[in-house]
């Protein structure tokens, strides 16, 4: 236990390197919220818990609605992805529409690179490449895509309120 929580602080440490990309990230997403926009949310596999956080929890983003391949988007719209690893072929269709809509994506995943323009106009990357505690037969186990990824939300979401606070809404 003692190794897992160590390389989960790392990795917690390491978003600090985050915090103007959260700034702009979050005057995005306050912009669609207080606009005629829509904000959006879409998670896979297990960062789905995130999208029931943001739609149902008791800290979730005004207006947010779940994204699927049928949503109609538009310029004024916000798209967050969250995903572990690779996009699936039905995220990938979602990530499509709303870029053929110039609706702005910010997008959280694995990828080590967090690279802008790859998977939105802002990425972050929860920096988990492989698990993180060690077996005795040479494999990894621990793999907290939700966890980071959920620590990513909170800091959008407590940015995004402030932001929002400061503006009245």
């Amino acid at each position: 236990m003692k190794i897992f929580n160590t390389q989960l602080q790392g990795l917690i440490d390491g978003l600090g390197q985050y915090e103007e990309e959260l700034e702009d990230a979050a005057r995005i997403i306050a912009q669609s919220i207080v606009s005629d926009g829509q904000l959006w949310i879409y998670g896979e596999k297990e960062m789905k818990g995130i999208v029931h956080q943001a739609i149902e929890g008791a800290d979730k983003l005004p207006t947010v609605q779940e994204a699927h391949r049928e949503t109609q988007f538009s310029h004024m719209d916000t798209l967050l992805v969250f995903f572990p690893e690779k996009l699936s072929k039905a995220g990938e269709d979602v990530l499509a529409k709303a870029e053929e809509n110039s609706a702005q994506i910010i997008s959280v995943s694995s990828d080590s690179e967090g690279r802008s323009g790859s998977f939105g106009a802002i990425c972050f990357s929860t920096g988990v490449k492989d698990g993180l505690v060690p077996t005795e037969d040479g494999n990894r186990i621990g793999f907290p895509h939700l966890l980071l990824g959920l620590r990513i939300y909170y800091l959008l979401y407590f940015t995004t309120m402030e932001y929002l606070e400061e503006h009245g809404y």
